[in-house]
């Protein structure tokens, strides 16, 4: 059994453990605590058929290090919370918005089955993909080879600094010393990368998977596994709208800011109230 049939096995067996995890523990954020775990699983397993590769190496180490990152980050936030007597019992809020959208068992079950389960670990492996034909590829580093570890390089930075003001922000939410303050009490981040994206982590962490792509693509041309980062934004996409909906629904607040800071990215986005920014954020 080679290398990529070893993954393609821990991909099936994954979406086994997620769906029937979720089946019967009515907890759907299986998923949720693979999906920084198998992208560094996959390419550390890829790797016994391509260590002598630098470029293969270099993309290797990096989806790693986000792996790290976004593992920790994860379970800092409460993802891995467990109990022996409920085992992993953390959950993401907007699984039980779709629990309440599909009421009927038996449909949230193959809703469970065919998107939580099979399209998602899908899309991982899908994404985490042009790692393994980048092993194929010869030659020796060039410059753009250097340019794009750079830029995946101030991605991770990035989307760890969004990580760790988001973190940063909430413990300051909670805190007594804090009650007063209008701008931390708003509900939602508007503090350092926050005050630029409404998503800054999204930003980085998608232009992470399309960058693991033009690794490939720079020294092959265009790949079919450039659908998995075009998926992902599609998914982002989606996740972007249901939860800056709830968001809104929780915080009056909320409405105003979307009017006045870029979804994504900063100064690409029509924002009829742009110029009130500063003083929306004085007032607070």
């Amino acid at each position: 059994m080679d290398s990529f049939q070893i993954t393609f096995y821990i991909l099936l067996a994954a979406v086994a453990y997620c769906f029937f995890g979720g089946l019967f523990t009515r907890n759907y954020s299986q998923v949720d605590r693979l999906w920084s775990v198998l992208p560094p699983v996959y390419v550390l397993i890829w790797m016994k058929d391509f260590s002598d590769n630098p470029r293969y190496v270099i993309a290797a180490v990096l989806v790693i290090l986000w792996g790290i990152r976004l593992t920790t980050n994860f379970a800092l936030k409460g993802g891995y919370a467990f109990s022996w007597r409920k085992g992993f019992y953390g959950e993401d809020y907007r699984w039980d918005v779709l629990k309440a959208k599909i009421p009927n068992r038996f449909l949230y079950e193959l809703f469970n089955l065919f998107f939580i389960s099979g399209f998602q670990l899908g899309l991982i492996f899908l994404f985490t993909l042009p790692v393994y034909y980048l092993g194929s590829v010869t030659g020796p580093l060039n410059g753009l080879d250097f340019i794009l570890v750079g830029l995946h390089l101030i991605l991770l930075i990035g989307e760890m600094t969004a990580d760790i003001q988001q973190l940063s922000y909430y413990r300051r939410r909670g805190d007594e010393k804090e009650k007063n303050n209008r701008r931390i009490q708003l509900g939602f981040n508007t503090l350092g990368l926050w005050k630029y994206s409404r998503h800054p982590n999204y930003v980085c962490e998608l232009g992470q998977w399309f960058i693991v792509y033009f690794y490939l693509h720079s020294r092959i041309g265009f790949h079919y596994t450039f659908a998995g980062p075009a998926v992902l934004l599609a998914l982002f996409l989606g996740s972007t709208i249901m939860a800056e909906s709830i968001t809104s629904e929780k915080y009056e607040g909320y409405r105003n800011w979307k009017k006045m800071t870029a979804p994504w990215i900063p100064f690409l986005s029509y924002l009829p109230e742009r110029k009130n920014k500063k003083e929306f954020l004085k007032e607070k």
